[in-house]
């Protein structure tokens, strides 16, 4: 994209969290957005209203972690519904790949989450 510059600032952080996988809190780390397990693999991210992120200028970034339990190295991964402003749900599924024929299963699991918005116009005939 002609005219950035690697060190113009064209990210600003909107929010940030640790999430617990099995109480879906994030008292740990937490930029003010309240966190919640609503059932089992889905959390959902409410935003304050003063930050509400529209789907089409955020960059939402999900990094599921290793189960403490025990249970060792389960692979997983994570599905983000975006469409509303102020709401972020996170799906977690099972990902085995020994079971691709075996229709996946939602999973707890802890999870770091950081929201960006864009802080420069689109260029001339980007979407909006």
């Amino acid at each position: 994209m002609p005219g950035l510059l690697f060190s113009a600032p064209n990210l600003a952080v909107v929010a940030y969290a640790e999430v617990d996988g099995v109480e879906g809190a994030s008292t740990a780390c937490n930029s003010g957005v309240e966190t919640t397990r609503t059932g089992l693999g889905v959390y959902v991210v409410i935003l304050p209203t003063t930050l509400a992120q529209e789907h089409t200028r955020d960059l939402i970034m999900v990094q599921l972690k290793q189960s403490s339990d025990g249970s060792g190295i389960v692979a997983k991964v994570s599905e983000l519904e975006d469409d509303q402003s102020v709401t972020k749900t996170i799906n977690v599924w099972s990902a085995s790949q020994a079971a691709a024929d075996v229709i996946p299963t939602r999973i707890d699991s802890s999870f770091m989450l950081l929201i960006l918005r864009t802080t420069i116009s689109p260029p001339v005939g980007a979407p909006t």
